[in-house]
């Protein structure tokens, strides 16, 4: 069953909204950075520009837009208010902006104490905020899946940030030589463990809500939230193993062995999930055209396209282009989703504020103080969505086929992608101004008075 709301608890507009428009901006920034550097950038994982440009997105696209959407849907899920929450928003907002610029910057002019103050930034961020959820979802007296799926979400999270912090400190020479398996087990936490336990913790919500469709299935919801964490810590497995401290232990456990079991579950939970998904939208009751309903159905394919290649590339033991899998779970599923999320979640927002002010001014009996409030779809027109969903679907397109041929695809892909990210900006910014004109009416109406 979806959290009862409650809409009263809702945090000052400003609080989600300052994420939720930041995220396009390093999203763009990536774009740019591929754009300069040209198609050698891909060559390899390793590339100190390839990944200024992931973390740019994990950081600056995904993990911003997520903390945002998470700092409004405590407070309303779960019914529990984030204390001073415009004073903790800038405290988590700043040094992460800050934080993912830095690090990015570091690996692109390659000056290693940028590192170390990305680190500092970073961790300032990432803890206070986890902190706080955690204490907040915890206090919190409702026990629906969401609750328990965002707690398994931070714990991913800070297993991502601790080894993420390690490892940018290994860069900036603080820490010894690290491993790629280390990095790899950085990876698998931070997409496999937080982002994707979120979105799914989060769809179990916004999609029967602003869907108008059924529920997931009760087992659905209860289970595999904990049977991806703990696939995901299958995973870990080898990775741990690799470490000095730990490799005389190695002999008594057969790391392969589990890396092979803990990646056929993860992928079942991944083809449930997203054949679900597809499968509830598809005998959704509203049946208008909707744009974020496009945005969802288009993840869902990333996903099961991306977990069937990655089984068959394992079974065959074939080799794929170092990035196509990549390409496909972050701009393909993670960032596909978040974009087609801001369309509901930011109006949704907007609405409400306004709509919560006349509520008020009615109570008070000065009706006449009222603003005329947009229906929810007209606040970013569906238009405006959709051509961006065009953008945003060729953006895809060309980088899955510029992991394969670069040569050709390379320049327009990420120029497609900046031209996607630019449109999205521009669409909530516009949405933005939008609210503070009427917040600025309200204003005016009640000084006058």
């Amino acid at each position: 069953m979806r959290a009862d709301l409650s809409l009263q608890q809702s945090p000052p507009f400003s609080v989600p909204a300052r994420f939720l428009v930041s995220a396009p901006l390093f999203g763009l920034l990536a774009a740019l950075v591929l754009l300069w550097h040209g198609p050698e950038i891909i060559t390899h994982r390793w590339t100190p520009e390839i990944l200024a440009v992931i973390h740019f997105l994990t950081l600056g696209f995904l993990a911003m837009s997520m903390l945002g959407a998470m700092m409004q849907l405590i407070p309303v899920l779960m019914g529990i208010i984030i204390p001073q929450p415009v004073l903790f928003s800038s405290v988590i907002h700043t040094p992460l902006f800050l934080g993912t610029l830095s690090l990015g910057m570091a690996w692109l002019l390659q000056i290693d104490q940028l590192f170390i103050v990305a680190s500092a930034l970073l961790g300032f961020s990432f803890y206070i905020f986890i902190a706080v959820a955690i204490e907040r979802l915890l206090r919190s007296a409702n026990r629906h899946a969401t609750r328990s799926m965002m707690l398994m979400a931070l714990l991913a999270l800070l297993i991502t940030v601790s080894l993420g912090i390690y490892l940018a400190l290994g860069y900036g020479g603080q820490t010894e030589t690290f491993s790629h398996s280390l990095t790899d087990f950085h990876l698998s936490w931070g997409l496999l463990g937080w982002v994707l336990i979120l979105i799914i913790a989060v769809a179990y919500q916004v999609i029967p809500m602003f869907q108008i469709t059924s529920e997931y299935p009760a087992m659905h919801r209860r289970w595999i939230g904990w049977i991806i964490l703990i696939a995901v810590s299958g995973l870990s497995v080898e990775a741990i193993m690799s470490m000095d401290a730990i490799r005389p232990l190695a002999g008594m456990i057969e790391p392969s062995t589990i890396t092979a079991i803990s990646s056929a579950i993860l992928a079942c939970c991944l083809l449930i999930f997203a054949t679900t998904t597809l499968w509830i939208l598809h005998k959704r009751l509203r049946q208008l055209p909707d744009t974020t309903m496009k945005f969802w159905q288009l993840a869902m394919s990333s996903l099961i396209l991306m977990t069937s290649l990655w089984a068959l590339s394992t079974l065959f033991d074939k080799e794929l282009p170092v990035f196509l899998l990549p390409v496909l779970m972050i701009h393909g599923f993670a960032m596909t989703t978040i974009n087609g999320m801001m369309y509901k979640i930011l109006p949704f927002i907007i609405w409400l504020h306004l709509s919560v002010q006349n509520k008020n001014l009615r109570t008070m009996d000065r009706r006449e103080s009222q603003v005329k409030v947009p229906h929810i779809r007209k606040i970013i027109p569906e238009a405006a969505g959709l051509w961006q969903f065009r953008f945003h679907l060729l953006s895809l397109i060309l980088l899955v086929l510029a992991t394969v041929f670069p040569t050709w695809f390379y320049y327009p892909a990420a120029l497609l992608l900046a031209c996607a990210q630019a449109f999205l900006l521009f669409n909530l910014l516009k949405a933005v101004y939008l609210y503070n004109i009427k917040a600025d009416e309200l204003s005016d109406a009640i000084g006058s008075n």
